[in-house]
């Protein structure tokens, strides 16, 4: 792979680089403690790392590495302080960090008993009764809206459970308390809407209603990212938001409502630089009317997109034949098409063209490719994500 930087790379990026400087112990003890049997004692360290400059950030880097919780924290001193070279390994190692999402802020769980003193909170929209989440309920939502301390809040996800959010009514309910607190969350930058189940072969499976969700990409101006996790009825006015950076959906019944692709591609987003949408169930429409929704999306209709990805899909092959015709790929660094239905077959219509060699990333993970069609893959100058490929997962989840 060419190590010449592009224009996607993190080189160009302006984030401060950390202070230079030294501490007790030196750079030989930040090495010391981050081997350590102590998971507290490597965690601090990476936060002394930092006074190191480059040589600092290389250790933090190699903390990418570690069990979850020291590389949760790594990814973060990474997103915020690694400039330049930071954000360059967190292209490397997981294409999906280099972009704005959830992942830059710590979200905590909300407990209406303590004082908010985060950015980044989780609520839950039903209420619990022991480890059960039971009955739709917005009372811990209100609850948070009326603290003093709601202006500090740059994060939020809203989360719900499907057994008891299947009714229009309630997504707008939820809309209208969220929509009417724009004023004490005017520095909302990020926001999650759906199921809290975090296992994937839950959610994509999850039949919770969504709704018109217009409202908030007015109400809320700031917002740099949106996902949605949820079955259908996803709605979209034409509508121009200048901040949106990401837009996430992730769901099992995309195509079981047609429009929410047409919604998507008639928003205005001139900010947009990651989209990742699950295409999943089509079972009432015909592939090629599938592949004809996303026309619009691939016709380069948001023109500072980097980031594609269009997963869990059953008709994979035909949407690399349409990529491959179209002009999106001159401007991306990743392309996605991972947990989808993607052969031998689709995977050569990639092979034949050369721009698919432009870009930094190509994860065609979970689909159905033959061990000698990987390896021509591996070949290609990008980096490739291959492995694993589907051993049931995909149709057991959807099942």
């Amino acid at each position: 792979m060419s190590q010449q930087p592009r224009e996607f790379d993190a080189v160009l990026s302006n984030s401060s680089s950390p202070k230079e400087g030294a501490v007790l112990g030196g750079l030989a003890g930040v090495k010391s403690r981050l081997n350590s049997a102590i998971l507290e004692v490597r965690i601090s360290a990476l936060t002394t790392a930092l006074n190191y400059g480059d040589a600092g950030i290389d250790l933090i880097i190699k903390s990418l590495q570690d069990v979850e919780q020291v590389q949760r924290y790594a990814i973060q001193i990474l997103l915020h302080k690694g400039g330049a070279k930071g954000k360059q390994a967190l292209l490397d190692y997981d294409p999906k960090l280099f972009f704005t999402t959830l992942q830059h802020w710590d979200i905590q769980t909300y407990n209406p008993q303590l004082s908010i003193t985060h950015t980044a909170y989780s609520i839950n929209l039903n209420c619990i009764q022991g480890n059960k989440p039971e009955k739709f309920d917005l009372t811990q939502l209100q609850t948070f809206i009326q603290s003093n301390q709601t202006t500090q809040i740059e994060a939020l996800a809203c989360k719900m459970w499907d057994d008891y959010w299947q009714h229009d009514t309630q997504y707008k309910d939820f809309s209208n308390v969220l929509c009417g607190a724009s004023n004490k969350l005017a520095n909302l930058k990020a926001l999650f809407i759906g199921d809290g189940d975090a296992q994937e072969t839950n959610y994509m499976k999850s039949r919770l209603l969504l709704g018109d969700s217009t409202p908030i990409l007015k109400a809320y101006p700031n917002l740099e990212v949106l996902q949605f996790r949820g079955g259908w009825g996803l709605k979209f006015d034409k509508v121009r938001h200048e901040n949106l950076k990401t837009l996430i959906i992730q769901t099992g019944y995309t195509l079981v409502q047609p429009q929410t692709l047409k919604d998507i591609a008639n928003l205005d987003l001139p900010a947009l630089e990651y989209l990742e949408i699950w295409l999943a169930e089509s079972f009432h429409y015909p592939q090629d009317i599938s592949t004809e929704q996303l026309a619009p999306i691939l016709s380069g209709k948001f023109p500072n997109l980097k980031y594609l990805g269009l997963k869990s899909s059953e008709y994979s092959d035909n949407i690399a034949t349409a990529i491959v015709n179209s002009p999106i790929l001159e401007h991306l660094a990743v392309l996605d098409l991972s947990q989808g239905t993607l052969t031998d077959f689709g995977a050569e219509t990639l092979l034949k063209c050369p721009t698919i060699n432009q870009l930094h990333t190509l994860n065609i993970s979970k689909n159905k490719l033959s061990g000698r069609q990987l390896q021509k893959l591996s070949q290609l100058n990008c980096k490739v994500i291959a492995q694993p490929q589907d051993n049931g997962e995909r149709q057991q989840a959807l099942n």
